[in-house]
């Protein structure tokens, strides 16, 4: 429990920054998300859900800070984090191939996911242009700053792990 609160909130923190700090952009007026590699770093190291309740609510928090329809960003992000969780099975972390992969990973499938929720229920979202310049730098961005918070994370780890307490015998 202390590990989904830990990394919610941490997500949350971050789209705040992304809100704020970065509302510009840093290439182009792309903002990478930071939130993202948060939630693809709790998937990862966590086997048994905790990334994607994390991302659940996450993406709660992201609906509610853009004009997306409520469980648009949820259901993105939790597709994302349960593809880091099943990723998370079959290889192990390194200190860059895999974030990387990961970021621009995740970031093709929210595109691809975003473009689908459009074409079936015909609204008025933000959805990704796939084959544009603008997608290109986001990939590569969100790529990039999932190395980067991957690597910070490293430091905290236990405090994302989710280690349950064993019962003295």
């Amino acid at each position: 429990m202390r590990s989904i609160t830990f990394s919610a909130l941490t997500s949350i923190l971050m789209l705040f920054l992304q809100a704020t700090w970065l509302s510009h952009g840093i290439l182009l007026g792309i903002i990478p998300n930071l939130a993202l590699g948060v939630i693809l770093f709790t998937s990862f190291i966590n086997k048994d859900g905790q990334g994607i309740i994390s991302a659940f609510l996450a993406g709660l928090v992201a609906d509610l800070l853009s004009a997306a329809p409520l469980g648009y960003f949820a259901f993105l992000y939790v597709a994302c984090a349960y593809l880091a969780t099943l990723l998370g099975y079959v290889t192990e972390k390194d200190l860059f191939i895999i974030p990387f992969l990961m970021g621009a990973g995740a970031t093709i499938l929210m595109g691809i996911l975003s473009r689908i929720i459009m074409g079936i229920f015909s609204v008025n979202i933000l959805a990704y242009q796939l084959f544009s310049a603008e997608f290109g730098i986001e990939l590569i961005s969100n790529g990039l700053c999932t190395v980067i918070v991957f690597f910070l994370l490293s430091f905290i780890r236990n405090f994302f792990e989710y280690s349950p307490r064993k019962a003295l015998p």
